[in-house]
């Protein structure tokens, strides 16, 4: 009696497993869950197990239920495990910003819109029409909240103190000029690539190499404002 009881156990172990498997819809895996199509083969499978049970004394009309529900725990897990895997999904790195190099940019920028602005050597303080190079650098830093002296000697006073072969976008550079007597007389906005934008004689607002003999001979230092 023991061993036809744990002979029944055992039978009823594999045949709820062999439903389970045959109730799956095939292919399933880690796609969307899908409903459980009831089909012929299925509705057959069913029947011919019930009537093995049936044969052996068993009541098998369990079987499709614990079957359904199994299907049914199934899919929820599947479920579950694409939700963890939505929320672990590495997030999209920020793209990195540089705020000195931001308005470094800027700067240049407000610089590039007098290109062209006609020289005046002490051209006055409070306009535009015209410029003299350490006006022009004054009005420029000014217009992205930086304020300046006005002279270009004054202006080699601030900042920190930067080697030619380090200088960044946005860095003051300053030069001898005729009329200066060997000392500090003119300064631009070092716009990277060897270039700086400022304004000098002929041409007003412009770009120039710092290869350009005559600033190349008299280049002094350079100052940095942007922090």
């Amino acid at each position: 009696m023991r061993f036809q009881q744990a002979l029944k156990k055992s039978f009823l172990s594999v045949t709820v497993s062999l439903m389970t498997v045959m109730a799956l819809p095939a292919g399933i895996g880690h796609a969307a869950p899908q409903q459980t199509a009831v089909t012929p083969s299925n509705l057959n499978a069913y029947s011919v197990v019930q009537q093995i049970f049936h044969q052996y004394g068993i009541d098998g009309t369990f079987i499709q239920n614990n079957t359904q529900k199994q299907t049914v725990a199934d899919r929820q897990t599947n479920q579950q495990s694409q939700v963890v895997s939505r929320n672990n999904k590495p997030s999209q790195p920020a793209n990195p910003t540089n705020s000195t190099a931001s308005l470094a940019d800027r700067i240049i920028q407000t610089g590039e819109k007098y290109l062209g602005t006609p020289y005046k050597y002490g051209a006055p303080s409070g306009q535009t029409r015209y410029f003299d190079c350490s006006l022009f650098v004054q009005t420029v830093f000014k217009e992205n909240g930086i304020n300046l002296p006005r002279s270009s000697r004054e202006q080699a006073l601030v900042g920190t103190y930067v080697p030619r072969d380090q200088l960044q976008k946005g860095d003051l550079v300053f030069f001898t000029a005729g009329r200066s007597d060997g000392k500090i007389g003119h300064v631009g906005i070092y716009a990277g690539n060897n270039k700086i934008l400022h304004t000098y004689g002929p041409g007003g607002v412009r770009y120039d190499s710092m290869s350009t003999p005559w600033l190349d001979k008299t280049y002094v230092t350079a100052r940095r404002v942007i922090r």
